[in-house]
């Protein structure tokens, strides 16, 4: 499995308890997508991200259906050996990690925007 992308807190982070209110990606990302031993119940993340894309900012629709066809792809391994199966499935982790700087970056600019603003004495 693919490390998670550089930026976010790393997966011992107590960040992650309250962090999984505001990013469930990135929760599911860490807590499922990135087990070994999760059993790959591709039906499951694939309705989950399908929702997400219904709320998501149309600019990030494009990597939502990557994601959901990088999923189908990895439903589809089964029957490949595991090294094989386990390419497969990190493609998913592709879009959804870009998914997720994306998410972040945004996170960082509204706290910078909001400590900003507390520094200007007119707001």
């Amino acid at each position: 499995m693919k490390d998670l992308p550089h930026g976010l807190p790393p997966a011992p982070s107590r960040k992650w308890h309250s962090r999984r209110w505001w990013d469930r990606l990135g929760y599911l990302r860490l807590r499922s997508l990135a087990n070994p031993d999760w059993p790959r119940d591709m039906p499951w993340p694939i309705a989950w991200l399908r929702r997400e894309r219904s709320t998501a900012l149309p600019a990030d629709h494009d990597l939502y259906d990557k994601a959901i066809a990088a999923a189908r792809g990895c439903a589809r391994t089964r029957r490949l050996p595991p090294p094989e199966a386990d390419r497969a499935c990190d493609r998913l982790l592709e879009p959804v990690d870009a998914l997720l700087t994306r998410r972040q970056t945004r996170h960082l600019d509204a706290v910078r925007e909001a400590l900003a603003g507390q520094d200007d004495p007119s707001s």
